[in-house]
C-alpha cells in the first residue's frame, strides 16, 4: 500500500516538473512513460484491440496529458485519468468493429482435407467461444482479456485498470467464467 502512496506523489511530482519544461520536463515526461504506458496498453487490448491499434489509443492518452498536464484537478491519479482515457477511446472502437468470416479450405470436389477438417472444428470452437464471450457483460470481457495479457498484469494494476478493489477480482473472474461455461453450447471442448 505504501508503494502506491509513494508512486501517486511522485506522479504529482512529475507532472509538476513536466509543466516546468527543459530537460527536467523531458525527463519527467520520460518517466511517466516508462511507468504508465504498459498498463495503458494492457487495457487498450483488455478490449480485444490488436497491438498496433492499442498503442494508437495510448499515444491519445499521451497526447490529452501533454494537451492538459496544466489543468489536471488530481495530479496523484494520473495512471487512473490515463486509463480512463485509453477505455473511453477503446469503447468508442469497439462499438464500430464488425468481425469478417474466415474462408473455408476445401479440395476438388468439395471433400474437406483431413487438415481442413480439423481446422474447421477447431475455428468451429473458436467460433462458439467468441459467440459465448461476445454475450457476456462487457466488465467481464475486459477482466478476462486483463487476465490473459501478455505479459502478465499484477492483480493490482488489474485491479486499478477496471476500478474495483483488488479482492473482487477472484470471485468476480469465478462468476464471469461460470457465466461464460452457461452460454457455451452444451457439449462443448476446448
Amino acid at each position: 500500500m505504501e508503494r502506491q502512496e509513494t508512486t501517486a506523489r511522485d506522479d504529482a511530482d512529475l507532472v509538476a516538473v513536466l509543466d516546468a519544461g527543459g530537460d527536467a520536463g523531458r525527463a519527467a515526461w520520460s518517466e511517466l512513460v516508462q511507468r504508465h504506458s504498459p498498463r495503458l496498453y494492457a487495457v487498450a487490448r483488455s478490449f480485444g484491440l490488436d497491438p498496433v491499434t492499442a498503442e494508437d489509443l495510448v499515444q491519445v492518452a499521451w497526447l490529452r496529458l501533454l494537451e492538459r498536464s496544466g489543468q489536471l484537478r488530481s495530479p496523484e491519479a494520473l495512471g487512473a485519468w490515463l486509463g480512463t482515457i485509453v477505455r473511453n477511446e477503446a469503447r468508442r472502437l469497439v462499438v464500430r468493429r464488425r468481425e469478417i468470416p474466415t474462408a473455408i479450405p476445401v479440395e476438388e470436389g468439395g471433400v474437406l482435407e483431413p487438415a481442413a477438417d480439423a481446422r474447421l472444428l477447431r475455428n468451429e470452437r473458436a467460433h462458439a467461444l467468441r459467440l459465448a464471450f461476445a454475450h457476456l457483460g462487457f466488465e467481464c470481457q475486459q477482466l478476462l482479456r486483463l487476465l490473459l495479457v501478455e505479459p502478465p498484469l499484477s492483480y493490482d494494476e488489474i485491479a486499478a485498470a477496471v476500478g474495483r478493489p483488488r479482492g473482487s477480482l477472484g470471485p468476480t473472474r469465478r462468476r464471469c467464467l461460470d457465466r461464460l461455461r452457461e452460454l457455451l453450447p452444451t457439449g462443448f471442448e476446448p
